[in-house]
């Protein structure tokens, strides 16, 4: 109640309640707010490199990567290119792992349930040190203590207080219709309105059969040609 102490054991037990929503955080894309970039060098002969607390890249580990460029050497400013991302079907459709190349033209991440870090797999393997650039979301790191500072964009603050005092209403078992209602309430809101800054519109796109060139272009709903004809 308002004027009691909690006791240990209920203080451990909102604590893990905290760590584990916010674990469950890092998995919605719309919780992360922030795009991290991580420059690391991989060294020549390598073709995997670990993320995470304890990696070859110091970084919370990420659910996914957003991209991953490598930059070019002895590039002045420094040049970055892409690196083609790879899903699962890709990966294993590569007959030889092991292929080796200056320079990496494609990339395979993912995580592990045994382990903390994530593994980004570069295909070729670069027989140079190459420097690669990681772009990431990241979102609030999941506290240790309760004397943890979390500190997160405007609209964060609420959402950690309603968020968590809805787990810990199932928690401790409180049965009044109204508190349940209420809190509900502003845990919905306070959680829409904490992740709607972070929602990017895709920008629009036009097929290039569409769109006039210099050599001409055949529009495919008209069947027509724009510009020269062709030969």
């Amino acid at each position: 109640a308002q004027s009691e102490t909690a006791s240990a054991g209920d203080i451990q037990a909102a604590q893990r309640a905290f760590q584990r929503q916010l674990d469950a955080w890092q998995a919605d894309a719309l919780t992360l707010a922030v795009q991290a970039r991580e420059v690391f060098t991989v060294p020549s002969g390598t073709s995997t490199v670990t993320i995470g607390p304890t990696g070859d890249i110091v970084a919370v580990r990420p659910v996914y990567l957003d991209a991953i460029n490598y930059i070019i050497p002895g590039s002045s400013p420094a040049v970055e290119v892409v690196i083609g991302p790879m899903d699962r079907d890709q990966y294993a459709a590569l007959t030889i792992k092991e292929l080796q190349s200056q320079l990496p033209i494609a990339s395979f991440y993912q995580t592990s349930i045994d382990t903390i870090l994530g593994s980004l797999f570069l295909w070729p393997q670069v027989t140079q040190d190459v420097e690669i650039v990681v772009y990431y979301p990241k979102g609030v790191g999941v506290p240790t203590t309760l004397d943890d500072v979390l500190i997160g964009p405007p609209g964060y603050a609420e959402a950690y207080h309603y968020q968590l005092a809805e787990r810990l209403l199932a928690l401790f078992a409180v049965s009044d219709p109204g508190v349940i209602a209420s809190v509900r309430q502003h845990s919905l809101e306070s959680f829409a309105r904490m992740k709607r800054p972070n929602l990017q519109p895709g920008l629009m796109g036009v097929d290039a059969a569409l769109v006039p060139s210099i050599g001409g272009a055949y529009n495919v709903l008209a069947d027509s040609y724009t510009g020269s004809s062709p030969k």
